[in-house]
């Protein structure tokens, strides 16, 4: 068991209990299709900022990080959390496109499901409990706990004090809560398209086309080993002479 410092994220499917429990008929479905969508999202994470573990409709994410460089940690992980939502909306519209042609409550109610994310900052153990990495401690217990509010959106972005400190140049908006064993907390709301953007990479210079120059025959054959300086066409020359005493 070590301790560390991280920043934890824990993204969460709107609508899926009433997506799952109200439509019985379609429960294969329904259960394909939030498969999709939770593959789609924790797909787009880039290392360092690693998958945990699967929690039915959520997923736990962690990133570890030295204090020193916690705000340039803390703008990436954020930006790729921001990545999650475009990944979702385009896989929700793929799905959409797919299914159209099927009636049942899972397929025609794919506009329901929303996509919601908690982010936060701080101490945790890091423990091994045989093949599986456990994360522990009371951030960890925090971020689950922020899973229940009273934020009056199904689509949103909610950061902690702590991770507010790291990006106070951000544009969010106060929001407080009275969370269970913990007490009253205050938090910042966000939209997605609040947050920073991933960096986009230069373009690429094209390649130069290199135009090899044709091959050149060498009459002579002065490129195969042994033949140069005088040529094949010499060395045959040379050998008939002393084959035929000429």
């Amino acid at each position: 068991m070590r301790l560390t410092h991280a920043l934890l994220v824990i993204v969460d499917i709107s609508g899926y209990t009433d997506f799952i429990t109200n439509r019985t008929v379609s429960l294969l479905h329904a259960e394909q299709i939030i498969t999709e969508l939770m593959e789609t999202v924790i797909d787009r994470a880039e290392h360092p900022l690693t998958v945990n573990k699967l929690e039915g409709d959520a997923a736990l994410l962690f990133r570890e990080y030295d204090t020193e460089l916690s705000a340039a940690c803390a703008r990436d992980v954020l930006a790729q959390v921001g990545g999650f939502f475009a990944a979702f909306t385009r896989c929700l519209a793929d799905i959409a496109e797919q299914r159209r042609f099927c009636s049942c409550d899972a397929c025609v109610n794919t506009d329901k499901l929303k996509l919601k994310a908690f982010v936060h900052a701080g101490e945790l153990a890091v423990k091994r409990v045989r093949q599986f990495e456990e994360l522990a401690g009371e951030n960890v217990i925090l971020i689950h706990r922020l899973l229940k509010n009273s934020v009056p959106s199904r689509e949103y972005v909610l950061l902690t004090a702590p991770l507010r400190a790291l990006v106070p140049e951000l544009p969010l908006r106060p929001h407080h809560e009275d969370i269970a064993g913990l007490g009253p907390t205050d938090l910042w709301l966000a939209d997605a398209a609040d947050l920073p953007a991933l960096p986009v990479p230069a373009a690429s210079a094209p390649k130069p086309i290199r135009h090899e120059p044709a091959y050149v025959v060498d009459r002579h054959f002065n490129h195969l080993p042994g033949a140069a300086p005088k040529g094949l066409r010499g060395l045959w020359t040379e050998l008939r002479a002393r084959l035929t005493g000429a």
